[in-house]
């Protein structure tokens, strides 16, 4: 569980768009070409150098080009007890899963005072397709995730539960307050949410709010 909130975490500020699972979705072929699109654009939007006079046309990032990003780059920013992760972006929320090997996870923490990881090892065993749910609001170039929803394989957790777990985990390891609103990259504005799409605003520094 603390694995599906750092894959949550990781990826929604790494990127700035986030994450059950929509019926049939079309992601389009995984592919190398897709997650170095995809790093490309990180890159970009992490310059900070942009003048007033450069283009600053709208950045879209596809479900296509994250989940290759994730297939072949997760690696470098997720911890191995998560595997195939998988995101999706909706026009009203965003949506992830991955299996997460509670076993493995409950070995990796057993030497560590992270009760939280440990907790949720003993409560899981084996490998569980671990789904979340949230909403991305954007403005004014602040955004806020809610966690609406997270499933262990068959179970759903209770929200009581899920803001235990962010708060004793997520904001503790990372010191991230998901409550609160964080900034979004250099120059962009908003992020605009469509089926399979989030696409990225942006404006010259020198005449963002």
């Amino acid at each position: 569980m603390a694995a599906s909130t750092l894959m949550l975490g990781a990826v929604l500020y790494a990127t700035a768009w986030a994450l059950a699972r929509p019926a049939d979705p079309e992601i389009g072929p995984i592919s190398k070409s897709a997650a170095d699109e995809l790093a490309a654009k990180i890159a970009m939007l992490s310059d900070r150098r942009a003048r007033p006079t450069d283009p600053l046309d709208p950045v879209t990032i596809t479900d296509q080009e994250a989940n290759s990003y994730l297939k072949y780059r997760g690696h470098e920013f997720l911890p191995p007890a998560l595997r195939d992760p998988e995101l999706h972006i909706l026009s009203d929320h965003l949506a992830g899963a991955a299996n997460v090997n509670f076993d493995e996870l409950g070995a990796t923490q057993a030497k560590s005072d992270d009760l939280t990881s440990r907790l949720m090892a003993y409560v899981f065993k084996g490998t569980q397709r671990v789904t979340a749910t949230g909403t991305l609001e954007t403005q004014n170039g602040e955004g806020k995730f809610a966690l609406t929803g997270l499933t262990v394989g068959g179970t759903s957790l209770p929200p009581a539960f899920v803001t235990f777990i962010l708060q004793s985990y997520l904001e503790k390891e990372y010191k991230i307050d998901i409550s609160k609103p964080f900034p979004l990259p250099a120059n962009v504005t908003r992020i605009d949410l469509a089926p399979g799409r989030a696409t990225l605003r942006r404006i010259a520094l020198s005449r963002r709010p």
